[in-house]
Order: C-alpha cells, then sequence, then structure tokens
C-alpha cells in the first residue's frame, strides 16, 4: 500500500519546487517531472480561482485535458451542488479567514467531466507567486477504498448463506422504519417466521440440505413480500419481516395466506426429501404506542410459538423441533 504524504511533507514538497520553478528553465523541467510522477494530482489555482496547472493525474482523474481546462476556473470540475459553496471557501482561503482547511485532508469530489463524480481526498495549500497567491490543490483518488468499505459494510450487515440482511443489518434498519412510522403515523407490521423442522434435517439429512432448506425459505419469503419490506435472518431458523409496503399492511390474513401459498407451491415439488414447515408470528405496530424493534421482535415471537403449540395440539406436529 503507497504511504500517503502529511500535510507538513505535502506542504514543504511544494515550497521546494515552487521556488525551482521560480528560477530557470532547467529547473522548469525539474518541477513539470516532480508534479508529473507524483501520487496525487497536484493542481494549481491563481487568485481568480482559474487553473494555471493541470497535470497528467488531473488529467487521468477529471478527463479533461490541459488545453480544455487551463484557464477555466476551478469550479467546473466540482459537482454542481457544491459549487456555491466551494466559491465561497474560496474566497476565503485566499483572504485568509478559512485557515483551518490548511493542514488537513479532507473528502470532497470531483466531476470526470460532465458525467460522474469521482471521491477524492483533498489537501489544500495557499503559497505566494509574485505579486499574487495561488491555491494548490492535492487530490487523491479513493475510488477503491470506498468501494472497499462499502464492501466491508455490506459484509457486516448481510447474512453469508441466504444474502438478506443478518440480525444486526436488520435491527439497524427496521429501528429507523419505526422512527419514521412514528412522525407519520404510518401501519407497519412484523412478521417472525420460525422453521420447524429444522433439527430434523440437519440430523437426518445433514447440514447441507439444512442450509438449502433456509436458503429456499429466503426465496419464499422473498416472493411473499414486497421490495420495500425488510426480510431479516435473526437466528439459525428464525426469519422477521418488516412489512412497510401499504398494500402489504392493509390486509394482514392476505399476507398470511400468499405466504402460505407459497410454502405448499415449494412442498409440491417432486423428489423432495423435506417440507418447508414455518410456524409465524405477526404483530401490528402501534405508532401512538410506540416501542422499540427488539420489542416488537418478542412480541411476534411470542405469537410465532403460541402458532407452533397450536399445531403440536391439532396433531401437526411431524418434525417440530
Amino acid at each position: 500500500m503507497v504511504k500517503k504524504p502529511t500535510y507538513e511533507e505535502l506542504e514543504n514538497r511544494l515550497s521546494e519546487i515552487e521556488s525551482q520553478f521560480a528560477g530557470n528553465s532547467p529547473d522548469k523541467s525539474r518541477y513539470n517531472a516532480i508534479v508529473e510522477t507524483a501520487v496525487d494530482a497536484i493542481i494549481v489555482v491563481d487568485d481568480q480561482a482559474r487553473i494555471v496547472k493541470w497535470p497528467s493525474q488531473a488529467e487521468l482523474l477529471c478527463g479533461w485535458s490541459s488545453n480544455e481546462i487551463i484557464g477555466q476556473p476551478i469550479f467546473k470540475i466540482m459537482p454542481e451542488r457544491y459549487r456555491n459553496m466551494h466559491k465561497s471557501r474560496f474566497q476565503e482561503v485566499i483572504s485568509g479567514s478559512r485557515g483551518n482547511v490548511f493542514g488537513k485532508r479532507i473528502e470532497a469530489s470531483v466531476m470526470y467531466r460532465d458525467e460522474y463524480e469521482v471521491p477524492v481526498e483533498l489537501a489544500v495549500a495557499l503559497t505566494k507567486a509574485d505579486d499574487h497567491h495561488e491555491i494548490t490543490l492535492f487530490m487523491h483518488d479513493i475510488t477503491e477504498r470506498k468501494k472497499g468499505m462499502s464492501q466491508l459494510h455490506q459484509m457486516s450487515v448481510t447474512d453469508d448463506l441466504t444474502g438478506i440482511f443478518n440480525r444486526r443489518g436488520f435491527l439497524t434498519l427496521a429501528d429507523k422504519q419505526l422512527k419514521i412510522a412514528c412522525r407519520s403515523l404510518g401501519e407497519i407490521f412484523l412478521v417472525y417466521v420460525d422453521f420447524d423442522n429444522m433439527k430434523w434435517i440437519n440430523d437426518n439429512l445433514g447440514h447441507k440440505y439444512g442450509d438449502e432448506a433456509l436458503i429456499e425459505t429466503t426465496e419464499i419469503l422473498k416472493k411473499t413480500f414486497r421490495e420495500a419490506d425488510l426480510i431479516g435472518r435473526v437466528g439459525g431458523d428464525e426469519f422477521v419481516v418488516l412489512l412497510t409496503d401499504k398494500k402489504n399492511t392493509k390486509n394482514e390474513n392476505s399476507v398470511i395466506k400468499r405466504l402460505e401459498k407459497n410454502i405448499n407451491q415449494a412442498n409440491s415439488l417432486k423428489n423432495r426429501q423435506y417440507k418447508v414447515l414455518l410456524s409465524i408470528g405477526i404483530v401490528h405496530y402501534d405508532p401512538e404506542a410506540p416501542c422499540n424493534i427488539e420489542d416488537l421482535m418478542s412480541k411476534a415471537d411470542l405469537l410465532m410459538y403460541e402458532n407452533k403449540k397450536q399445531k403440536k395440539e391439532a396433531g401437526l406436529d411431524q418434525h417440530l423441533n
């Protein structure tokens, strides 16, 4: 991994190459060589915000050639929604009233031509050039870092086996949905699902079939509920669904019937070595009597066990855990 220079190192390096550039032509060539081989795109802007130096790294980062961009305002490479903010900050930097930007590396975005945004890490230096000031921007592309962080975040909230939210991911997003429901008095239901015969499958058929059954259950839930609903695996054989779609929350019974229909369709397939047997508990969230997501899950969990108990009492307890 390339070690990122500190701001002090960047500033010292800038002072050195700027002093060399102020000399004769050989020093100018050396300056250009240093800038062109730097890891960062080192862009120089005059006190009128016009771009005066645009190395090849900047061209790779933003897509504009030096012939196209030299003399253009630096704000041309900024996302449009941030341009007014950058204009104000530029004036503060030039006037010396915004000294707190120096010595820091901050995250920002630049445009690749006018097509898409590129995340960068940015450092700013203010230097004296003859009778005016110049601003030097050190821009480092952090696209890959952002992708890596996004992947790590995705891994931290996603169940490896099924690809749906794990307990952490579900609780985080569901908690936000409950807060929204409190503010808007929206309708929300929570469905708690337990795979009744998972122990029997693992003990008699093996864990390979157990994993297959969990994946199949996930597909049944996805088929039953809508994309706007949150589905999570919160335990070994336990799933929860937070219904936020108005079409789903209008009729609790129709949701249960649709789920049962999809379970029966899966079990009707030939050459099956096990059946998908699920116990279900469903609870309505009342925004006028708010509770947190874990309390809501506990209520639905109790109803799920009541459903399991009723099936046992009715003699429908084949392979129930």
